[in-house]
């Protein structure tokens, strides 16, 4: 049975039974008695008891953490050189279109046997010389050249487009003949204004001596003037799609027709996706010839691989290393592609990144150094790593969201 007592004392129970406030910090009484080794004192969050020097440290591991992260990207190497491509070819080179600039290249000036691949210079010559509607009458020496013929006889009147043709599709050399003895100063006219084209077009190596691309005396050319011919046939729109087409009908002059079919491999067997064109050629002392073109993603490259037993095996390793290369600061730029004061000098880095105002932000004023080397880190640095990192930064970013939102204490 409880008796009540003075008011003070049962004030007094009340208190312990409630449980006393512990002293004040600081005060006469001594020490904490809860931290008597003079730790911080202990609040509850969420349910669990922490010190308050441990919650600052987990206050600021989201800040670490992001530190660490930028740390890795800076030193974060760049991404590995693309491997050489493997080539057989004595001479090759594969040139980014637009630009004329060379990505990889083997003796790309040294001129050497280029059997059919002759013809696109010849195409060119003959689209320009001679109108559309133009018909032909086949000479003798037609009928009788040497190499790959299509048929045509003595006296036939064939059509331009259809010559042109079966000079592209089925390298066809008494087309030619056709072609160049009707040329206004006779054949050896029309050699010279093969040669004259070659060089407007900026071609400096080669010496033409035959339109069908025989191993005639002085005959040559050389792979980097052979990709500025590529390139100039895909700039003519009746020529670019005779050579990028599989297969074309073909109407001969008794009126039957024929289907044919590339005889460029590279067009024809519909394993490349992108392919252009553009020749290729054969004679015993050259080996095998090709001038190949391919679109991918906005690019088109032209690959040349001359001397080779392995010619598309070539081009498809010359093309695969293009597509994932840039021309190197200082690159050479082949052929005549614009005016000289408006030419690209080089593929530096800074030519392909924009503005360094309008780099990371597209607008506004620039990123401090620090930015902007950080942001060319990450973008030089290999996918997965990359999207790594990505990633990183923004499980980090929730983390510190979390741990810094109003009413947290």
């Amino acid at each position: 049975m409880l008796v009540e007592g003075p008011a003070g004392e049962l004030s007094a129970i009340t208190r312990r039974r409630r449980g006393a406030p512990p002293p004040a910090r600081g005060g006469s009484d001594g020490p904490d008695p809860v931290s008597p080794s003079g730790l911080a004192r202990l609040h509850l969050v969420h349910g669990f008891v922490q010190p308050t020097g441990v919650r600052s440290r987990l206050l600021r591991l989201p800040f670490l953490l992001v530190v660490l992260g930028l740390l890795a990207v800076w030193m974060a190497p760049p991404a590995a050189a693309t491997p050489a491509p493997r080539v057989e070819a004595r001479t090759a080179v594969v040139m980014d279109a637009a630009t004329g600039a060379v990505v990889w290249q083997r003796q790309e000036h040294r001129p050497v046997l280029v059997a059919s691949t002759t013809k696109i210079l010849t195409a060119l010559v003959a689209s320009e010389a001679y109108r559309p509607d133009r018909v032909f009458r086949v000479p003798l020496a037609a009928e009788r050249v040497d190499g790959t013929r299509f048929g045509y006889r003595t006296g036939w009147l064939i059509r331009r487009h259809q010559l042109l043709t079966t000079l592209l599709l089925a390298s066809a050399n008494d087309a030619a003949e056709t072609l160049a003895a009707a040329h206004p100063g006779g054949r050896a006219g029309f050699l010279r204004a093969m040669q004259a084209k070659a060089d407007a077009l900026g071609c400096t190596d080669s010496t033409w001596r035959d339109p069908s691309g025989l191993d005639a005396p002085g005959h040559r050319g050389s792979a980097a003037d052979l990709a500025v011919l590529g390139r100039a046939l895909l700039g003519e729109p009746e020529l670019a799609k005779l050579v990028g087409s599989p297969v074309v009908r073909y109407r001969w002059p008794d009126g039957h027709v024929q289907v044919l079919t590339n005889h460029n491999h590279f067009v024809s067997r519909g394993r490349d996706p992108g392919a252009l064109g553009v020749k290729t050629g054969y004679t015993v002392r050259a080996h095998s010839t090709i001038v190949a073109a391919q679109r991918r993603g906005g690019r088109t490259l032209v690959a040349v691989a001359l001397g080779s037993d392995r010619m598309y095996d070539d081009v498809r390793a010359l093309l695969g290393y293009g597509f994932k290369a840039r021309p190197k600061a200082g690159a050479e730029v082949l052929g005549v592609t614009a005016a000289p004061e408006a030419r690209p000098a080089a593929h530096s880095p800074e030519r392909v990144l924009p503005p360094p105002a309008e780099r990371f932000t597209g607008r506004g004023p620039a990123p401090s150094p620090l930015v902007e080397r950080l942001g060319l880190r990450l973008l030089a640095m290999p996918m997965p790593l990359a999207a790594c990192a990505g990633a990183g930064f923004l499980v980090v970013g929730a983390l510190a969201l979390l741990w810094l939102r109003p009413g947290r204490r």
